[in-house]
């Protein structure tokens, strides 16, 4: 049986795609990594001080991990890289792999928010517990945006090149994580840390 490059390039899609699926089961761990790292003000204690970690080696990893994951669902192309389309199955896993990301995000977004309230006697300093739903919307931003691009990319399988394809949301990630951090540090912070308006 003479095993064609087309095959082999099949076989090394498939495993890629597998690859990317497992990455998706771990995002979810990947996206507590993000939360840790940023400061959060914590509802009861307001105005005594801030978890987080910033940005130390777990969040580097997280964002190396989740990064492969989007590259990987986005498959291989189906000719030459520059100039052909991706496959209809790589299509498939980026767009289900970007439903998955931004549930992730919400569901990782939703156990922060309710990880400061684990006993009976846990009151908030203001009312509605600020700033925990600001705080939970504020953390969902990069990771629904992801969902949202790897959904439009995967739509556009037969329109646009594959590199654009894949690539376009490992960039849009990368640099949203970034950008979050430092709005999230530099200007949403210090609203967190006050009193609400």
């Amino acid at each position: 049986m003479k095993v064609t490059r087309t095959r082999v390039a099949g076989w090394v899609e498939v495993v890629l795609l597998v690859l990317g699926a497992i990455g998706l089961l771990i995002f979810g761990y990947c996206l507590f990594g993000f939360s840790v790292g940023l400061p959060q003000v914590d509802p009861r204690r307001h105005g005594i001080g801030t978890r987080g970690a910033g940005l130390d080696g777990f969040w580097l990893v997280a964002l190396l991990i989740t990064t492969a994951t989007i590259l990987f669902v986005g498959g291989l192309p189906t000719g030459r890289a520059w100039s052909s389309r991706g496959s209809l199955r790589a299509a498939i896993a980026q767009g289900i792999g970007g439903f998955v990301i931004a549930c992730w995000t919400l569901a990782v977004a939703e156990f922060n928010a309710g990880s400061y309230f684990t006993g009976t006697d846990d009151a908030c300093t203001y009312p509605n517990c600020w700033p925990v739903d600001a705080q939970k919307w504020a953390f969902v931003v990069p990771g629904v945006l992801i969902g949202v691009v790897m959904i439009v990319m995967a739509l556009l399988v037969t329109r646009i090149p594959w590199y654009v394809r894949a690539f376009t949301p490992v960039v849009v990630w990368v640099v949203a994580v970034h950008v979050h951090y430092w709005i999230w540090t530099a200007y949403l912070l210090p609203i967190f840390e006050g009193p609400p308006r």
